[in-house]
């Protein structure tokens, strides 16, 4: 078990506690530094009161029920640490990394059934994501939570990376993020019988709409200032959060490359006196930033002496390139790959597959997607950025994998940038033993652990038969395009139609 931390306790109540600690067996012990008001030791456990109306128990190695069972107690008196169940499943949402000057922003979504909430409760116990702790902290309560999958724990998380923070005013994306995020939670359970909290980041409009949907459809929706103080399924969310980010912070803390002066970059945080020695150490050094720096904050202007003024603008994610019926489907609370469609703002067509193009122009690397009408044929500006935050999976098929497409891509101009790449088992096993395929799926390992792209393998290839028809095969891929709602990715002229047929959106190459 973990501890448990209670809050503004007061006096009267934390003495009948400590009178139930001493009755049942617990022995009082002198008090240590001058701000606590009395200490029992309790089966294995201490519980500590101190003077600013604050309860902490420190964990049972024995996982004593004598200690749970105090714990209960002093929910009994003081009240729960976090607000109690009030629909069936909780949704929180959070983020992370804001206004950290190195990393990504992450923002994480989380969802499971009032029935484990106690549990969740006991296992995240006084965790305080505002509180610099190392990374094998965080791992060891995500790690247990991570465990609590198979009684309907789920999360899903998006890492908006340092130069999209940069360049463009977060809110929009992180709008978009969570209503993609909610969305892909209502396919499994009904809206009506879920609380949503997140905190009020400045929610804008086109999420406050969705949120009103949800909540007429029977939800209740929660938005406030520090919500993970108060309901758990925010904490949750936050701590999920900060080990997404401080997984990121511990590679680059532990890489030689970003080494210098035997200072590694330290919490990221512009106010760790470590991570400002680091800042001012490297640039004097190199005169330039690492991928991995938000060179907008303030703290860098400074160092660099530059004097320079941040304009950021709002994201190119423009909703009018998307189908009616696609945005209808997400505005109530459905994310469907088969409903998703391009408009071409050029023609009006409307595409159930685009043609994808990678090249030069005046020393200038270029990818973009093209409308396939014939007589249009324009480029349609700003596609790769709204399809990223409104769908945001895609899957290479084997002839992608091969021809290494997306790699390249990331090495010029990044139009695949902060996807999702599903690796479906049947691609795996197509492309494992070729020389293409080898180099691409090393590739997408080094630009996931950059967080470039995020990288995620499904399915197991044992399971894939050893001769499969080409058609058992292409319709392998498209029910993982379908579960996933996965964008396909394919340069095979026979598999194109044939997604199509089945209302897969596709680019093509």
């Amino acid at each position: 078990m973990t501890g448990r931390t209670w809050k503004n306790i007061d006096f009267e109540a934390a003495e009948k506690i400590k009178a139930y600690l001493i009755k049942n067996g617990g022995d009082e012990q002198k008090v240590k530094p001058a701000y606590e008001q009395w200490r029992v030791r309790f089966s294995d456990s201490t519980f500590t009161f101190y003077k600013k109306g604050t309860l902490y128990s420190t964990p049972s190695s024995s996982s004593d029920p004598a200690v749970l069972k105090a714990w209960n107690y002093i929910d009994s008196i003081v009240g729960p640490t976090y607000v109690l169940p009030t629909k069936d499943f909780l949704i929180g949402l959070d983020e992370t990394g804001k206004g950290e000057v190195v990393g990504h922003t992450v923002l994480t979504g989380v969802i499971f059934p009032k029935e484990i909430f106690s549990e969740i409760d006991r296992l995240i116990g006084p965790a305080n994501t505002k509180k610099h702790h190392n990374f094998e902290y965080w791992d060891a309560i995500f790690k247990r939570l991570d465990a609590l999958r198979s009684k309907g724990l789920d999360f899903i998380y998006e890492k908006v990376p340092p130069w999209h923070v940069d360049k463009y005013k977060l809110n929009k994306i992180i709008d978009v993020s969570y209503q993609r995020i909610l969305s892909i939670f209502l396919r499994e359970v009904e809206i009506g019988k879920c609380r949503v909290v997140l905190d009020d980041y400045g929610v804008g409009p086109t999420l406050r709409r969705f949120l009103n949907f949800m909540e007429k459809q029977g939800a209740e929706i929660i938005i406030g200032k520090r919500s993970d103080d108060k309901y758990l399924e925010a904490k949750t969310a936050s701590l999920i959060s900060k080990r997404l980010r401080e997984a990121v912070i511990k590679a680059i803390n532990d890489s030689p490359e970003f080494q210098i002066d035997g200072l590694s970059v330290g919490s990221g945080n512009a106010g760790n006196p470590r991570t400002k020695a680091w800042l001012r150490a490297w640039w004097q050094a190199h005169k330039s930033w690492p991928w991995f720096i938000k060179t907008s904050f303030k703290t860098i202007i400074e160092i660099e002496g530059s004097g320079r003024v941040v304009k950021k603008t709002v994201p190119p994610i423009d909703e009018r390139l998307l189908s009616p019926e696609f945005l209808e489907d997400f505005n109530n609370g459905k994310l469907s790959i088969k409903s998703l469609s391009l408009i071409c703002p050029h023609c009006g067509s409307v595409l159930k597959h685009v043609k994808f193009r990678a090249f030069s122009r005046d020393n200038r690397a270029i990818s973009e997607v093209r409308c396939t009408n014939e007589e249009c044929n324009n480029a349609i500006e700003n596609a790769g950025f709204t399809l990223r935050y409104y769908c945001g999976y895609v899957l290479p098929d084997s002839s992608a994998i091969r021809r290494r497409i997306i790699s390249y891509d990331l090495s010029r101009s990044g139009f695949f940038e902060n996807f999702m790449v599903i690796l479906s088992p049947v691609v795996r096993k197509e492309c494992d033993g070729t020389k293409g395929g080898k180099k691409e799926f090393i590739e997408l390992s080094r630009y996931n652990s950059k967080g470039i792209i995020r990288l995620e393998t499904v399915g197991i290839v044992e399971g894939i038969p050893k001769e499969l028809s080409r058609t058992e095969r292409d319709e392998r891929i498209i029910e993982d395009c379908l579960k996933y709602n996965a964008i396909l990715l394919t340069a095979d002229k026979s598999m194109l139609p044939f997604a199509v047929g089945r209302k897969i959106f596709t680019i093509f190459v």
